[in-house]
């Protein structure tokens, strides 16, 4: 069955030069790449966040939200037999000028420095990974974010890539200091219809039987419907998720964009193997018929979920192109 699942952006993106100690620490880690963390508490809870270190305070914020899987931000292992930390996230915050900065939240119980070898998704994942938790982490961070890093704030530019994109449009309605959203490659409508969808697809194109992807679908429907009798169970299924982190994403993604009133960056890919392109044009069009005009809408054409595009036999990554393009979009639309 396909599923909304992220692919791994960069698998240990730029393996990093040799570290002299056999288990290096989040500060290493955080020096390496040129961040710094903070660290909110809440009664019994910790929100962290990296934040791109700047030698002034910046007036724009970027935010990037990543999706589904329980990846850490850092982790470290061997090469050569040395010490080798890496980030799992990509070169984004390098094409920014010095009037950004940029920052990232890790996903519940994820902070710190992993050991590739033994990466545990802890208990405190599986018990927060739900929408309201992921909403509000990275709401509580943008404002503390805004009142000790930033002067005279100008951009609060949020987007997010697959799961990402459909915790970044409820938090644009939550976080009024907002002012630019890309929606990259998140499901439009329900989960479960697309993965519908899917098995649908698959029959058209004869990859399997009409009768194989009918009876795929009356499974998920089943599956559907014991989220919706047990919303909150926290037993974890064979995907390693729960009925709340599923229930909480019940809603569908168009119905929080077409509320929003800020500027949003809908991207997608015609080849994009977890996130239907065929629900995606859905948003333009909905967008018409509401008389909206905040909507930009970008297909990669030939490209994956990843923005990965085949190239004489080559994948070769676009995202860094889009990235910029997005940017640059951001001093246009205000």
């Amino acid at each position: 069955m396909k599923t909304v699942f992220t692919l791994l952006f960069i698998a240990l993106c730029a393996l990093g030069t040799a570290q002299q100690s056999a288990t290096p620490t989040i500060n290493e880690a955080l020096e390496k790449y040129g961040f710094i963390q903070e660290q909110l508490v809440e009664k019994n809870d910790t929100i962290t966040y990296y934040l791109k270190h700047y030698k002034e305070k910046p007036s724009n914020l970027v935010v990037y939200i990543q999706g589904t899987d329980a990846n850490p931000i850092f982790s470290y292992g061997k090469s050569n037999g040395k010490t080798v930390i890496s980030r799992w996230f990509g070169d984004d915050y390098k094409q920014l000028d010095t009037n950004y900065t940029y920052a990232i939240i890790p996903k519940p119980g994820m902070a710190g420095i992993y050991n590739d070898a033994e990466i545990v998704v802890p208990k405190a994942f599986y018990e927060k990974n739900h929408l309201d938790y992921r909403v509000h982490q990275v709401d509580v961070a943008i404002k503390d974010i805004i009142q000790k890093h930033l002067q005279e704030p100008t951009k609060i530019i949020v987007y997010g890539h697959s799961e990402g994109a459909t915790i970044a449009a409820p938090l644009a309605l939550k976080n009024k200091s907002i002012t630019h959203l890309g929606f990259w490659s998140g499901n439009v409508l329900n989960n479960f219809y697309e993965f519908s969808l899917f098995n649908r697809i698959e029959s058209l194109q004869g990859n399997v039987s009409d009768s194989v992807a009918h009876q795929r679908n009356m499974e998920i429907l089943e599956w559907y419907g014991s989220v919706v009798e047990n919303p909150n169970a926290t037993e974890i299924d064979d995907f390693g998720y729960t009925n709340k982190r599923w229930s909480s994403y019940e809603r569908a993604p168009i119905e929080y964009l077409l509320e929003l009133a800020i500027p949003i960056y809908a991207q997608f890919a015609s080849e994009d193997e977890s996130t239907p392109i065929e629900t995606a044009y859905l948003l333009p069009i909905q967008f018409m018929q509401k008389r909206k005009k905040n909507l930009t809408f970008e297909v990669c054409l030939g490209c994956n979920h990843s923005y990965q595009k085949e190239i004489k036999g080559e994948n070769i990554s676009q995202w860094a192109d889009i990235f910029n393009k997005f940017i640059a979009w951001t001093d246009e639309e205000k």
